[in-house]
């Protein structure tokens, strides 16, 4: 199964809490929600920090995603999070239901809007939800114009990130893997270069080789 994770660009969106906003926070999320998919055996594709939501939808698109979950949080005064779709079939509900109680069960709260329909909310159909080809959930995941819920959304984007993977496991019948303890990881390096420039031609190299994980890592010598 192909997700595509699609976190906020709404970096205007300032927190009431932390100096940081609705971009930051959710692209935090997003990144540890690509993490825990991956390790409960999902191919997993994840927007960049910032990037525009038509340039999302346009990727999920393209990647023929299953599954495409915006990643959000929300304002207005409120508690609890809220899962929004495209329309109350059945295939929608199957994925929103249990992500929404997820969310629900770890919340700060403990309380929640439930899952609606994006046009009843908004007073039209969010473009991630009415122009993605694949099954769309959008997750506003807590409400950051509170002080005490921005520092609890902060302080727990990872738990945020397994609320949803816990949600679409259990839609698909799949136990959720828990992340082991002292995990061991083993990195391959491919080269060691004194130049910025040399070290960024041969990422680009592995890159366009298949390798989409690989990265840079500086040291001092």
């Amino acid at each position: 199964m192909k997700i595509y994770l699609s976190p906020s660009m709404q970096e205007a969106n300032v927190y009431s809490y932390g100096n940081t906003n609705e971009e930051e926070q959710c692209s935090k999320i997003a990144e540890a929600c690509e993490k825990h998919f991956k390790r409960n055996g999902y191919d997993v594709k994840r927007a960049p920090k910032g990037q525009s939501m038509e340039k999302n939808i346009e990727e999920s698109n393209s990647y023929k995603a299953d599954l495409h979950i915006a990643i959000h949080t929300n304002a207005g005064g409120g508690k609890g999070p809220m899962v929004m779709v495209y329309s109350k079939a059945a295939s929608n509900l199957k994925y929103a239901n249990p992500v929404y109680d997820a969310l629900e069960d770890n919340s700060y709260s403990g309380d929640g809007y439930g899952v609606r329909v994006g046009s009843d909310i908004c007073g039209y159909m969010p473009a991630e939800l009415k122009d993605t080809v694949a099954i769309a959930l959008y997750c506003e995941c807590e409400f950051h114009d509170n002080k005490t819920t921005a520092k609890w959304i902060t302080e727990n984007t990872d738990s945020i990130a397994q609320a949803i993977v816990k949600g679409v496991c259990k839609a698909d019948g799949k136990a959720y893997t828990l992340p082991s303890k002292n995990q061991k990881l083993y990195t391959v390096q491919v080269g060691a270069f004194a130049k910025e420039e040399n070290a960024k031609a041969r990422l680009d190299e592995a890159i366009k080789a298949g390798f989409k994980d690989a990265f840079i890592k500086i040291t001092t010598v």
